[in-house]
């Protein structure tokens, strides 16, 4: 059984950028790519109200078994989310991503094409990813870090004007 709520597309062209070459110069415009691909959205399941998937343009897009999709999501095309897989809300997924089996993302995180997300890694809320993530791992930030390390360097910030404070009286 698949879970489609309303107003949710699936299968959507790929808008990107066409580099148009000629003797004189190369010009590059914005504009639909034609799609090779499909969507595979397998058993189990669930994807929310007003999600984007986009279909596959060498390859397919595909939703692995017994995923959940809050609403409001972005996968863009290429992209294979694998099982069990759980995203909440307002997360931009650009293509060619490869997302691991188990691997947990909270609202408002945006991922970079061409990356790869390990296996049951775990991604706080508005998290920016701009490289592959190791599995396993909880990361937060932008760009993202592994949490404990963030949330040290965080801490680190918050002394900052006493440690200011301190050398201005010097």
């Amino acid at each position: 059984m698949i879970v489609l709520f309303i107003l949710m597309f699936v299968g959507v062209a790929f808008l990107g950028w066409i580099v148009f070459q000629s003797y004189f110069a190369t010009r590059t415009s914005l504009g639909f790519l034609r799609s090779g691909g499909r969507v595979i959205i397998e058993d189990h399941v669930d994807i929310g109200a007003l999600c984007s998937i986009d279909r596959g343009v060498t390859g397919d897009t595909t939703i692995k078994k017994g995923s959940k999709l809050d609403n409001q999501i972005q996968v863009g095309h290429d992209t294979v989310i694998g099982e069990k897989c759980l995203i909440a809300s307002q997360t931009g997924i650009a293509g060619c991503v490869v997302i691991e089996d188990e691997v947990t993302i909270w609202g408002q995180v945006g991922i970079i094409s061409g990356i790869t997300i390990g296996r049951k890694a775990v991604i706080m809320a508005q998290a920016g990813i701009t490289r592959s993530l190791e599995g396993g791992k909880s990361y937060f930030g932008s760009p993202a870090g592994e949490s404990r390390e963030k949330l040290r360097e965080l801490a680190h910030l918050r002394n900052l004007p006493s440690i200011l404070e301190d050398l201005n009286k010097e």
